[in-house]
């Protein structure tokens, strides 16, 4: 139980610093592209591994690493000054929040489609693959997305033509990336299942992995088959 433990450890510390990793490669290449922020690419897809490999509570641990991780590299920071009274601490802190620590954090909830996808057959893994990503992506565009509404909104800027000054921007503007990042992260996870489906349930014992693989196989044989006697 104890090296179970700091097995489970290790590699969520391990794929939180692979997700940071990508996420700086992505920063760094989009820089300019997003002037305020933003990327497209997979870093999400190490938390999403975690959570599927080990669970919701390590998933979303591994996100919060990440996060604070991320933010030892420099945030930005809305001004205090723009509020009164305790707005003027709060905000910043929301702001953060929701920018940073939640960012990749809530990609972890994708973690409660774990059992689905342990205890499923060949579709139902890949249902359970496709909408947990999905969700945990579009958790993290909600953070982005209530940020900019809140906090960012700017009349005196555009993006690709579309004014700053409303929500209608942020949903633009978050969505330009974010979109495209829960796509990639969510073919890049379906192929993994497809590819190596062990790697995602490291704790099934390799008979029953086994077995499951060969059910699958005879079912697909005998439905070749049935199709090939009707078409005679």
């Amino acid at each position: 139980m104890k090296n179970n433990a700091i097995r489970v450890l290790a590699e969520i510390a391990i794929f939180a610093a692979l997700g940071f990793a990508l996420d700086a490669l992505e920063g760094g290449i989009f820089k300019g592209v997003f002037p305020n922020g933003g990327s497209i690419g997979f870093a999400m897809v190490p938390v999403l591994i975690i959570a599927y490999r080990r669970g919701m509570g390590p998933g979303i641990l591994c996100g919060l690493i990440l996060s604070i991780v991320q933010m030892l590299g420099g945030v930005y920071v809305i001004s205090g000054k723009s509020y009164d009274g305790a707005l003027s601490v709060l905000a910043p802190i929301a702001q953060i929040g929701l920018d940073y620590v939640l960012a990749y954090t809530v990609v972890g909830f994708a973690g409660a489609f774990a059992g689905m996808y342990k205890h499923g057959d060949k579709k139902t893994k890949i249902i359970a693959i496709i909408v947990g990503s999905v969700i945990g992506g579009l958790l993290k565009y909600t953070c982005h997305l209530l940020s900019g509404g809140l906090f960012w909104l700017d009349p005196s800027i555009e993006f690709l033509g579309v004014n700053g000054g409303t929500w209608v921007y942020t949903f633009w503007y978050n969505g330009l990336y974010m979109i495209p990042n829960i796509i990639l992260c969510t073919i890049i996870m379906v192929i993994i299942a497809l590819v190596y489906p062990a790697f995602l349930n490291p704790n099934a014992p390799k008979e029953i992995v086994n077995d499951v693989e060969e059910v699958e196989a005879v079912e697909e044989d005998s439905n070749s088959e049935s199709e090939e006697e009707s078409n005679e």
